[in-house]
């Protein structure tokens, strides 16, 4: 009941700080006045508006009132069922309004003063007057409340100050447009290198687990994110899997996570048996990491052994990594996965890495150094947070709004964290705290989210129009302000107190955002008895009936049967049936609807009885279909139809007026429906449209004319447009509020003078951000050329012009920062481009030579002695004019040290690159040349550079580092540090040595970890030492280098800590290599191929007992061994059985028969390339492996008629895959083990 009186008391304060209750009233006394109904009525509301300041008090005190007696409950319900009901009814008053608008509009030839008068008389019905009477007299019975309310606080210590909050702008925001970037891992060094050591250890076990635990808040998700970050894209596994799991433990959801995770079919509806089958298929004989994060399950055995069933279907060597908060699940875990496990117990973090934490976030925009009194108030701050970066991370944000000592010392002496100590959900109390600091119109948006599942990704965007439609942004609040903009700084806000964080998806290949599972717990706890999440097969729960904002599985939706005032409803389909909305839900006054999932769907002609709806989303796999009744929803703003659809899903609609949706702002509907759509031009809210221009007097621009309120259009098939007039018919110029432009020509072919109709489509000055496709002029418009650009211009992207050759005066355009120019040939020169820029790409242009960067002046034109760049990526491409970089790079006043990413690719004339090019690129790093065939020699390298690549090049000599890290130069450069981490040199024929940085000693390159050298056809000496240097090296790559030769030979070629070694046809070099590989401890992975120097495999037990994969191929001189080896029974001792390796791949079956190989006793994965001089299989080999062979491939068995009979001994085996096994006739018994079977190319097609 508390947590209702906080949600109750919270919608109090919002109604009061957005406008709610005056709306009310205003609207009311205007209705009431025009029906001159019952003076009561009148007097009642006159009374609600004095009672407005009582209100706004309420506000103030309702924290605290809150904290203090949670038995206002039934004056508060009292209010809201009364501004709720109020709010109805006039909504509906609305709706008929805009009905009769709409009906009115489409008489034709019916007078203006007709029309006015039947819109006056018939927009309001008794019923609806009765029950806005009612509403007015539960609104004055609750008001009547307030003073007793106020009295009552009084008494209890509660006094009202007059400090009514401020509504959040950009008064309050100072950084409106900035996000929060994620932040690195602060502290934690020792837990993290345990991590990452457990998951780099090789071992034997098929399946082994990692367990972190501790309670909420101690950063157990955050260390899993940086193993999952640090892992990713090395060799050490296959497969890396992430899946949250949460409280809601269900072995088949989490199964389907798995698979959507490798990219494989997880609908929802498929039984349990058949994802589990189809998951150990694609991880079959695979080495994964599995993260489950966030496990709750600590009772349900069997479930768990369920779910961890499939996994041990992967390759020997798969890790499982979990957090949970309970040492219970992580035992639990330990002993159902039954093999080697580790648990790490996080504590409180050290107070100093916390001070950092806390110091981050507190002072994030301003100088610690200038806030001496705050940053002693702080280090007592951080001494009461128990050890707690999540907390560090709250109250940093929270104070950092409120930059003055009063403020800090309050929340220092606060109950919350004077009572940590005491409390035991002290973490809870505290974020508690950050959320009461909310002003009120806030804290209802993050009570919302408290209905997204946890972990849930969701997209900025999106969730501001579901506020927006829910009503938390009324147009009242916004003045002069887009709701989308009052909704970006609500976001922004919240994002900046870390209630949000940003998280990259990879599924969407984008940011999003999550909510911490603590801040997802405190939504939900202050939004009880308002918001409510119904799980797919949930344990029962009371839904109270004041719910109203709900997302429920469609297998509960009958649960919602006694909620008679939702407003946003979100429904998750979960089964291949068709979904249709039921009618008790049709009854209710939704605002919002979403449907999503897996079903097809149908919304019945009974929707249009929603009135009220605002919103409405549908996003389904299969085909939804609509009724054309939901032209009547007038409030409707926004219509999103997305998913696979033919034809039938919307033939019902597309005949139909959409224009009847006067309020419509969003319309993402198929271009099938966008190209059928009548009457546009009476869509005049809309906000976002993608125009298709008709052919032959179909869709003309003048339907875009009256849309002012557009902030985004994209104009498509601009060739059908007639003439210069139609084009000024869309009054571009006069749509202030237009923020993005896209102009689209379906083809580059030239037609109806393009220069004249791009001229004719100028936009307004307040334009952001402009896209041109496929115009085939050759100037750019007038509007960009003149003296008046587009000032506001930040984004600019051409493509596909393939006659453009004048571009606009870049300079002019002061706030211009990404510039993407692709496929424009003939654009030789581009013009002055202004500082402000962050990101250029040319790609298949003209270019000769780059411009200059030079910065926007006054009328005296002055220079600075010195410009700063804010440029950080530049990407040039297929520039095949482009003889050297000069212009900017060159530009002796110029500072480049923002720029971090340099691409180079395809330009084949580029011949010189100043020796200093890169000097000025202080924090460069990432730089990638590639194709630049006439390119011989490159500028040093600053130290700063993580990543180094190179390939199809004519450099003779490899860049050195930069031996000074300032201009001013050094005396000493022992202690210089090379930030180099990865390098790759490919395809560079007239490298003749590994010079330049490789033979730096006094640079320190303890970061280098991988190095691949590839296709260097004449380089011949590798200095001594050339590789061991590298101490952190883990991947070394070296193929078809022919000539490579070693100046001097030692053991110690390799450094100690080399985990994949790859050589191929690497001349001299390969034994060398080889044997200095069998005396290293950490080698999991080795490639051996194509050499013919190479005799002898080492057996060394350091090398085999980290090695979990050897591949061979092309050892010409190991085939002949492996014969004189059969032929002389030679045996290599008893130590060789105890060598191991998990896959092997060769291409000779008869390399099983030489030392070590032919001892191998726990081979899991055997594939074999050719066996064509094979005449029987190696049954010996086969049998000391039966207990662990799962899979075996072999392919051109040409030679081979049959089987030996112990193939049904192999036990473990589950793979046979036979290729090109064309005198094979029969099969013998095989073992009952095996899942998969193929022979493929046998004399009988089935076997």
């Amino acid at each position: 009941m508390a947590n209702w009186v906080s949600s109750a008391i919270s919608f109090i304060a919002q109604c009061a700080a957005s406008g709610i209750v005056e709306k009310i009233v205003e609207m009311g006394l205007s209705y009431l006045g025009k029906h001159m109904l019952p003076d009561d009525s009148e007097e009642a509301l006159r009374r609600v508006k004095a009672a407005l300041p009582q209100i706004r008090a309420v506000m103030v005190v309702a924290e605290a009132l809150k904290m203090k007696d949670p038995s206002s409950s039934e004056w508060v319900q009292q209010f809201r069922e009364a501004v709720d009901a109020a709010e109805d009814v006039l909504d509906e008053l609305e709706y008929k309004k805009l009905k009769d608008m709409v009906k009115n509009r489409n008489k034709v030839g019916q007078s203006s003063s007709s029309s006015k008068k039947k819109t006056k008389r018939c927009a309001i019905s008794g019923d609806i007057v009765e029950r806005l009477k009612e509403a007015v007299t539960m609104l004055d019975q609750a008001v009547a409340g307030v003073e007793r309310l106020l009295q009552h606080a009084d008494r209890l210590g509660i006094h009202y100050l007059s400090e009514s909050r401020v509504e959040v702008g950009t008064d309050l925001i100072r950084e409106t447009t900035s996000i929060l970037t994620q932040r690195e891992v602060i502290g934690r060094d020792v837990e993290k290198g345990k991590i990452l050591d457990w998951l780099k250890q090789p071992t034997q076990a098929q399946l082994s687990s990692f367990g972190i635990f501790g309670v909420g808040g101690l950063g157990k998700t955050t260390l899993a994110q940086f193993a999952y970050q640090e892992i990713h894209g090395l060799s050490y596994f296959q497969n890396i899997i992430w899946v949250c799991v949460s409280t809601d433990f269900s072995v088949k959801a989490i199964t389907a996570k798995m698979l959507a995770e490798l990219g494989g079919s997880s609908r929802g509806d498929n039984p349990l048996n058949v994802l589990q089958q189809s998951l150990k298929e694609m991880i079959l004989s695979k080495k994964i990491l599995l993260i489950l994060d966030d496990i709750w399950e600590d009772k349900k055995r069997e479930d768990l052994e369920q779910l961890i069933s499939p996994l041990r279907f992967a390759q020997h060597g798969s890790k499982i990594i979990f957090t949970t908060r309970m040492k219970s699940v992580s035992d639990l875990l330990a002993s159902v996965i039954d093999t080697e496990h580790k648990s790490l117990a996080l504590g409180k973090m050290g107070e100093q890495e916390l001070q950092l934490i806390f110091n981050s976030y507190a002072f994030n925009g301003f100088n610690p150094n200038n806030y001496g009194n705050l940053q002693a108030i702080g280090d007592q701050i951080v001494e009461k947070l128990q050890g707690s970066p999540l907390l560090a991370k709250v109250i940093g944000s929270l104070l950092n709004s409120h930059m003055d000592q009063p403020y800090w010392r309050r929340i220092l002496n606060h109950d919350s964290l004077i009572n940590l100590d005491q409390a035991n959900n002290h973490v809870m109390e505290v974020l508690k705290l950050s959320y009461y600091n909310l002003p009120a119109n806030l804290q209802v948006c993050f009570r919302f989210c408290s209905i997204y599942p946890q972990d849930y990704m969701f997209d900025k965007n999106e969730l501001i129009e579901m506020w927006i439609a829910s009503g938390f942004i009324p147009t009242q609040s916004c003045h002069d302000k887009n709701q989308n903009d009052i909704g970006e700084e609500y976001f922004n806000y919240l994002l900046r107190k870390s209630f949000f964080e940003k998280e990259y998806s990879w599924y969407y290949e984008e940011d999003r955002y999550v909510m911490h599972d603590l801040m997802h717990e405190l939504a939900q706890n202050v939004s009880y008895g308002e918001c409510c999440r119904v799980e797919q097969n949930d344990k029962p729960i009371v839904i109270p009936s004041t719910v109203r904002h709900v997302w429920v599985y469609e297998s509960e939706i009958a649960r919602l049967s006694n909620l008679e005032n939702m407003r946003s409803l979100v429904i998750t389909t979960s089964n291949s049936n068709l979904f249709v909305l039921p009618n008790y839900l049709i009854k209710r006054s939704l605002r919002l609807l979403k449907i999503h999932g897996d079903c097809s769907c149908k919304l019945p002609k009974e929707i249009n009885s929603l009135v009220h709806l605002r919103y409405i989303s549908i996003e389904l796999w299969n085909e939804y279909l609509v009724p054309a009744s939901i032209y009547n929803l007038y409030h409707l703003q926004v219509l999103e139809l997305i998913g696979d659809r033919d034809e039938s899903s919307y033939a019902e609609i597309k005949n139909y007026s959409m224009a009847n949706l006067v309020c419509l702002r969003y319309m993402r509907v198929p271009d099938q429906i966008m190209q059928t759509i009548f009457g546009i031009h009476m869509l005049t809210s809309l906000q976002e449209l993608t125009f298709f221009v008709g052919q032959n007097g179909g869709y003309s621009l003048n339907e875009i004319g009256p849309l002012d309120n557009l902030r985004c259009l994209a104009i498509c098939n601009i060739e059908n447009i007639r003439n210069a007039v139609e084009v000024r018919t869309a009054k571009l110029i006069e749509k202030k509020n237009l923020q993005s432009l896209s102009l689209k020509w379906a083809s580059e072919s030239n037609l109806n003078n393009p220069e004249q109709i791009i001229d004719n489509l100028q936009p307004n000055p307040n334009l952001m951000e402009l896209e041109i496709e496929k115009y085939t002029g050759q100037r750019s418009p007038l509007w960009m050329m003149g003296d008046k650009p587009p000032l506001n211009l930040s984004s600019l992207k051409l493509y596909k012009c393939p006659n453009l050759n004048k571009q606009p005066i870049f300079g002019k355009i002061p706030n211009l920062k990404i510039l993407h120019i692709h496929c424009c040939p003939k654009l030789e020169k581009l013009p002055d481009l202004p500082l402000s820029l962050t990101e250029l790409e040319v790609n298949d242009v003209g270019l000769t030579s780059l411009p200059n960067l030079y910065q926007i002046f006054g009328i005296n034109n002055s220079t600075p002695s010195s410009l700063k760049s804010s440029l950080k990526s530049l990407e040039i491409k297929e520039c095949p004019n482009l003889i050297s970089l000069s212009g900017f790079v060159q530009q002796d006043n110029l500072d480049l040290q923002g720029l971090e990413d340099l691409t180079i690719e395809n330009c084949k004339n580029l011949a010189q690159l100043s020796m200093h090019a890169f000097n000025k690129f202080m924090s460069l790093e990432y730089l990638s040349i590639s194709f630049c065939p006439n390119l011989i020699r490159l500028p040093c390298l600053p130290l700063s550079l993580i990543k180094f690549a190179i390939s199809n090049m004519s450099i003779s000599v490899l860049p050195e580092h930069l031996e000074s890290s300032s201009s001013s130069g050094s005396t000493s450069t022992s202690s210089l540090k090379s930030s180099l981490r990865e390098v790759s040199i490919q395809s560079c024929p007239s490298l003749s040595a590994l010079n330049g940085f490789f033979q730096q000693d006094n640079i320190d390159f303890q970061a280098i970890n991988t190095i691949d050298i590839i296709k260097c056809e004449n380089l011949v000496p590798i200095p001594m030492g050339a590789f061991s240097k590298f101490v952190s090296l883990t991947y070394l790559t070296i193929v078809n280098c022919p000539k490579l030769v070693i100046v001097e030979y030692h053991n110690n070629l390799l450094p100690s800590r080399l985990e994949s070694l790859f050589i191929s046809n690497c001349g001299e070099l390969d034994v060398p290599l080889l044997d200095s590989a069998s005396g290293l401890t950490s080698l999991t992975e080795l490639t051996i191929g194509d050499s013919a120097n190479i005799t002898h495999i080492p057996s060394s037990q350091n090398l085999f007992r980290s090695l979990c994969s050897l591949t061979i191929k092309g050892c010409s001189k190991l085939i002949d061994l492996s014969l004189i080896q059969q032929a002389h029974n030679v045996d290599h001792g008893n130590n060789s059985a105890s060598l191991r390796v998990n896959d092997l791949n060769i291409d000779q079956l008869s390399l099983l028969l030489i030392e070590p190989l032919r001892s191998l006793r726990s081979v899991s994965e055997l594939y074999v390339h050719d066996c064509s001089r094979m005449e029987a299989l190696p049954e010996q080999w086969f049998l000391q492996n039966s207990s662990t062979l799962r899979s075996l491939r072999i392919a051109n068995l040409s030679t081979l008629q049959s089987l030996p009979a112990t193939m049904v001994r192999l036990i473990a085996l589950e793979v046979l895959d036979i290729l090109k096994a064309d005198l094979l006739l029969e099969l013998p018994e095989l073992p009952v083990s095996l899942k998969f079977k193929n022979i493929c190319g046998s004399g009988k097609r089935q076997l």
